[in-house]
């Protein structure tokens, strides 16, 4: 039986903060992959932590990261870097430590798992927040220039995306996903995160659970 991992890498939406640990996407993931896609031993990693940017997730991707020999990677910052206090981080440091971030996951080439691959990461673009409650600390007007960074390097480096902002804010009342500290989501929000993550990932490996051929690198 082949054996695939999968570590999520993130903050705390990554992590599912505000609800049950249970609840995040990546935990989920744990859950209901096997029954899937049975032929493959899925061993699944939450490496996320609460509070992070991308630059501590910069420094310690090699122990919270490569260090469980990943074969897929989900990749999800932004909601802490666009914050106006300690933790903010300027768009060209952001962009900066997510190449990084890239580079140091596709270079760890262990061909280990799904057809031998190179490890894949799969870019998740953070929640829109709820400015009612958010401002002055985060806005939408801010954050959207994060997520444009994401799906810049997504698309610079092939690699999957999955455009959680925008799919939350083309919900009707949006802000019913979102906690009453407007920024993390509820146990609803978190539902429909799991749904859009569980939906793109079945994209990418056949009913076999084989990976679908994806070459990821930096396109010239």
């Amino acid at each position: 039986m082949i054996k695939t991992t999968i570590v999520g890498f993130g903050d705390s939406i990554s992590n599912g903060y505000g609800v049950n640990k249970a609840h995040s996407f990546i935990n989920r993931l744990e859950k209901y992959i096997p029954s899937y896609y049975p032929s493959i031993y899925w061993n699944i990693v939450n490496s996320s932590k609460n509070g992070v940017t991308t630059r501590e997730a910069s420094q310690t991707i090699e122990t919270s990261v490569l260090v469980h020999q990943p074969n897929m990677v989900f990749v999800q910052f932004g909601t802490n870097d666009c914050a106006n206090n300690n933790k903010y981080r300027p768009l060209e440091e952001f962009e900066n430590n997510l190449t990084n971030i890239i580079n140091r996951i596709i270079e760890h080439n262990n061909r280990t798992g799904l057809n031998n691959c190179m490890p894949i990461p799969i870019m998740i673009t953070p929640p829109p927040v709820n400015e009612e409650i958010s401002k002055p600390l985060r806005n939408n007007s801010r954050m959207n220039q994060y997520v444009h960074i994401i799906k810049t390097l997504s698309k610079d480096y092939n690699c999957p995306l999955i455009d959680f902002y925008n799919k939350l804010l083309s919900q009707d009342n949006y802000e019913r996903f979102i906690s009453d500290d407007g920024v993390h989501l509820n146990e609803t929000g978190y539902d429909l995160l799991f749904d859009t993550v569980f939906a793109e990932f079945t994209k990418y490996i056949n009913f076999q659970g084989v990976l679908k051929e994806r070459t990821i690198g930096k396109i010239d």
